[in-house]
C-alpha cells in the first residue's frame, strides 16, 4: 500500500501510461550554465482520459549558488480537487544514485501568495528540503497530480512551452487524448508540429525540443508580449461554446432575500436609468469589498447576488454578478463582460477556452450608449459620462446573442494630470516662494482619491515634500496641503506651498548664477528604458496624458525667451512653449501618450525624439 503523509500527497510508482524520457549530465564546460545550474530535463506528460498530469524534472547543480537554489523541491496543488503522488526524488553523484524521498519530511504548507491581492485560493505546497547536496549533483525528481479544473466543466484546455526563460538541453510534453473527443491545437510564436501516434483508442501528441536556448527578457515589455513560443489545446472550437458555458454559471434563479429586495425597490424610486446605475455601482463598488474565496465551486462560480449583498464581500465574478443582477432587476440593459488585463486584444489569436480571462466586469446600455464598468473599481465618481475603463482590447460578453469576442474600444474619458507651478522668484539672497496645485482627472482622480483616503494627511505631505526635496534642496513646507474633490466632474484639486531657500545656484563655468524648474509629473512620463537596442518591443504607460504649466514671478524684466517646440512620435506627442507678460515668464510642457508600446523596428526613432524632448524639458533662468 502507498505510504501517505499529509492529505492529499501520497508516495506511489509512476502511472503505467506514462513513457520515460532519460537524460545526461553535462561535462563539457561550455555547456555549462551562468546563475548556477542547468535544467537537463523538464518532461510534463498528460492523460485526458484519467485527468492525471505528470512532471518529471533533472537539474544539474554546477555551483555552491546552484546548490543554494536547487535543494528544495516545491509542487503546488489544490487539494479541494487534486491529488498529488511522489514517485521520486534522487540525487546523481557521479554514477550513483541516492534516494532522498521519505515522505516523514515532506511538509505541506499554505502559502497563500494571493493574500496581498484579498483572494483566499486553499493552494497548497508540499515542500522537501533535501540534505547532503553537492556541486556536481543532479536532482532528480518525478510527480503525478490527479484531478480536474471544475472552472471548465470536464473540458480542457492547457498549453505547453516550447522554450523556457532559461536553457533546457530536453523539454517535453505528451498528451494523451481519448478518440472521439473534440481537440483543437493552436501554435503561438513557431510552427511547430508534433509527433502523433494512434494507439488503443487514444492520440498521443508529443512535443520533443532538444538544446533549447534560453531567452532573457527584457525591461518594460508590454503586458500582453509573450517572446516564448507556445502551444495550445483546447476542446472550445469557438468563442461562442465558451459563451455558452460561461452562461451556464454565470446566471441566477434564486430569489432575492427579504433584504435584497427591499434595496432593489428603494433604487426602483429613483427616476432616471442613469440615476439607478450609478446607485447600485457606488453600493457594489464602495460597500461590498473585494474578497474572493477562490476553493472548490467558489473558484469559478459566482456566489449568490444575496448572499454578496448580505456578507458585504466577493471577487470580481461575485461583484459582477451582482451588479449585472440587480441592474436587471431595475430595467438596466447589463451583461457580464470577461476580458483579460494582461492579454487584452492578443487573446483574439487564441483558441478559444474560459482560461484566457481573469477578469470579469459589466457592460450596460443606457440610452443607446456602451459603457463597460468595473464593480471592483473603488473611488470612482461623476456620471456614466465620466467613468473610464481600461484599454482592455478585446472581451467576452456573456449574451446569448454573441458569438466571439467582442471590441472593447478605448474609453472617451482619458486620464490626466495637470501640474500648476506659481513660483515667486526674488533676488539672490532671498528665498522663493512656490504654490504648486495638481489637478486629476479621470482615473487619475480616482488614484488621487484612493490615495487621499488610504493616506494620513502628514505622511502625504511629507511624502510630497521629500519628493520636490529632490529637485530642490532646501525646500520647505509653508502651509499644510489642501484638496477639494468635485465628485460630478470626478476632479480631485490637491495643493502644496513651498518656500525655497538658495533657489539661485553659482554656474560652474563662470561668474553668474541659474535657476531651474523641473516639470515633475512630465519628467517621469518620459523616462527612458534600461535597455535601448532592443530585441523586445517596449511597453509604454497608456493612456498617460501629463500637463506641466508654471507662472515665474521675476525681481526684474523678464529674460525669458519666447518660443514653441513640439515633437511628434507615433508612440507619444511633446508640446513645449514659453511666453513673456511683464515680469512674468509662462511656461507649458504637455506628454500624451498614444500607444501601449513602441515595436523594435521603430526604437531608433522613438529613443531619438526621446532625447529631443529630454533637451526641452525643464526651465532654466540665469542671473549675470
Amino acid at each position: 500500500m502507498a505510504a501517505r503523509a499529509e492529505p492529499g500527497v501520497t508516495e506511489a510508482p509512476a502511472p503505467p501510461w506514462i513513457t520515460l524520457l532519460t537524460f545526461q549530465r553535462l561535462t563539457r564546460l561550455e555547456d555549462m550554465a551562468s546563475g548556477g545550474s542547468r535544467l537537463l530535463l523538464r518532461d510534463i506528460q498528460i492523460n485526458a482520459r484519467t485527468q492525471e498530469t505528470f512532471h518529471h524534472e533533472a537539474r544539474q547543480l554546477l555551483t555552491g549558488e546552484g546548490v543554494q537554489h536547487g535543494s528544495q523541491i516545491s509542487v503546488d496543488f489544490s487539494p479541494g480537487r487534486q491529488s498529488l503522488a511522489l514517485h521520486w526524488v534522487k540525487i546523481w553523484r557521479g554514477a550513483n544514485s541516492i534516494g532522498k524521498l521519505n515522505l516523514a519530511s515532506v511538509k505541506v504548507i499554505e502559502p497563500e501568495r494571493a493574500l496581498d491581492e484579498y483572494l483566499f485560493t486553499g493552494e497548497k505546497r508540499a515542500l522537501l528540503l533535501l540534505d547532503d547536496v553537492r556541486a556536481g549533483d543532479i536532482v532528480d525528481y518525478a510527480f503525478t497530480i490527479r484531478g480536474d479544473d471544475p472552472a471548465e466543466n470536464g473540458r480542457i484546455s492547457d498549453a505547453a512551452p516550447l522554450r523556457e526563460h532559461e536553457p533546457v538541453e530536453h523539454l517535453a510534453t505528451r498528451l494523451l487524448w481519448p478518440d472521439g473527443r473534440p481537440l483543437y491545437l493552436k501554435n503561438h510564436g513557431a510552427d511547430f508540429k508534433p509527433v502523433i501516434i494512434k494507439k488503443d483508442g487514444m492520440t498521443e501528441f508529443t512535443w520533443d525540443c532538444k538544446k533549447v536556448p534560453g531567452l532573457k527578457l527584457e525591461d518594460s515589455l508590454p503586458a500582453w508580449y509573450d517572446p516564448l513560443p507556445w502551444v495550445q489545446w483546447s476542446e472550445y472550437q469557438k468563442w461562442q461554446d465558451v459563451i455558452k458555458w460561461e452562461l451556464t454559471i454565470f446566471t441566477n434563479s434564486t430569489p432575492f432575500s427579504p433584504e435584497l429586495a427591499r434595496q432593489i425597490k428603494e433604487w426602483k424610486t429613483l427616476p432616471a436609468a442613469e440615476d439607478r446605475v450609478l446607485a447600485v455601482l457606488r453600493f457594489v463598488q464602495d460597500e461590498v469589498r473585494y474578497q474572493g474565496i477562490e476553493t472548490g465551486a467558489e473558484a469559478f462560480t459566482p456566489a449568490d447576488p444575496s448572499l454578496v449583498f448580505a456578507r458585504r464581500f466577493g471577487d470580481c465574478k461575485d461583484k459582477t454578478m451582482l451588479c449585472v443582477t440587480v441592474l436587471r432587476a431595475l430595467g438596466i440593459e447589463a451583461f457580464p463582460v470577461l476580458v483579460s488585463t494582461a492579454w487584452r486584444n492578443t487573446i483574439e489569436d487564441w483558441q478559444p477556452t474560459p482560461a484566457a480571462f481573469n477578469h470579469a466586469i459589466v457592460r450596460i446600455t443606457v440610452d443607446g450608449q456602451n459603457y463597460f464598468l468595473d464593480p471592483t473599481a473603488g473611488f470612482e465618481r461623476g456620471p456614466l459620462a465620466a467613468r473610464s475603463w481600461p484599454s482592455y482590447g478585446r472581451g467576452l460578453v456573456l449574451d446569448p446573442k454573441a458569438s466571439g469576442l467582442a471590441v472593447i474600444h478605448d474609453c472617451p474619458v482619458q486620464p490626466k494630470t495637470t501640474v500648476l507651478e506659481y513660483v515667486v522668484v526674488r533676488i539672490l539672497t532671498l528665498p522663493t516662494d512656490l504654490k504648486i496645485v495638481t489637478i486629476a482627472d479621470g482615473a487619475d482622480a480616482d488614484a488621487m482619491r484612493r490615495r487621499l483616503a488610504a493616506t494620513p494627511q502628514s505622511e502625504m505631505e511629507n511624502d510630497n515634500l521629500n519628493a520636490f526635496a529632490a529637485l530642490y534642496p532646501g525646500i520647505t513646507r509653508t502651509a499644510p496641503l489642501e484638496h477639494t474633490d468635485d465628485e460630478k466632474a470626478n476632479q480631485i484639486v490637491v495643493t502644496d506651498y513651498y518656500r525655497i531657500a538658495n533657489f539661485w545656484s553659482p554656474l560652474p563655468t563662470g561668474p553668474g548664477y541659474v535657476c531651474r524648474l523641473y516639470s515633475f509629473n512630465v519628467d517621469r512620463a518620459v523616462k527612458k528604458p534600461l535597455i535601448s537596442f532592443r530585441a523586445m518591443p517596449l511597453g509604454l504607460d497608456y493612456p498617460d496624458h501629463q500637463v506641466f504649466r508654471a507662472e515665474i514671478t521675476l525681481p526684474l524684466s523678464n529674460p525669458a525667451v519666447p518660443g514653441a517646440w513640439a515633437v511628434n512620435n507615433p508612440a507619444f506627442h511633446f508640446h513645449k512653449t514659453v511666453a513673456r507678460s511683464g515680469a512674468k515668464a509662462l511656461l507649458e510642457l504637455e506628454y500624451d501618450a498614444l500607444a501601449d508600446s513602441v515595436p523594435v523596428d521603430a526604437m531608433p526613432g522613438y529613443l531619438l525624439q526621446l532625447d529631443q524632448v529630454s533637451d526641452l524639458l525643464g526651465f532654466s533662468l540665469f542671473s549675470y
